[in-house]
């Protein structure tokens, strides 16, 4: 994402024009999650009790070019501090990294573009809810790259 906002400007109202601002990131792969994305939004855009912004209803092909320069600001500079940690069953393995259709061999870990270069654990695009799964995935596929290494 450029800082100028054009490039999110410009995929959103190309690909998306007809979908809402709040609902639809134009990032590819869900770079950005869902949940996060609108909260940005709202925060950034959105009209709400405290300043006057978009309609909530408003879609790509009317937000205004300038209002994306907003959000690509705020997407490029807003601090986000870390307080803590969900409760359980809150908490989940996001999605995004290499896709699954990258692995040449599954039996290896291997990748297909690259000879020699093996994925394992969080670098995959897997997700779900934890519990254990994800440390599962992480020691399975690490065993199994690291074996086939």
């Amino acid at each position: 994402i450029d800082d100028d906002g054009s490039e999110l400007w410009e995929t959103g109202t190309r690909l998306y024009p007809n979908k809402r601002v709040i609902t639809q990131c134009p990032l590819p792969h869900n770079t950005i999650p869902k949940r996060l994305w609108s909260a940005i939004v709202q925060h950034c855009i959105i009209k709400d009790k405290n300043h006057s912004g978009l309609p909530i209803e408003t879609t790509w092909s009317q937000v205004p070019k300038a209002k994306v320069k907003e959000l690509a600001r705020t997407i490029h500079h807003y601090p986000l501090k870390v307080t803590g940690k969900g409760l359980f069953k809150e908490e989940f393995v996001t999605a995004g990294g290499v896709s699954l259709k990258e692995i040449g061999d599954f039996k290896t870990m291997q990748s297909k573009k690259c000879a020699g270069v093996f994925f394992c654990g969080e670098v995959l695009d897997v997700d779900g809810v934890t519990g254990g799964f994800n440390f599962m995935n992480c020691w399975s596929t690490g065993h199994t790259a690291g074996t086939g290494a």
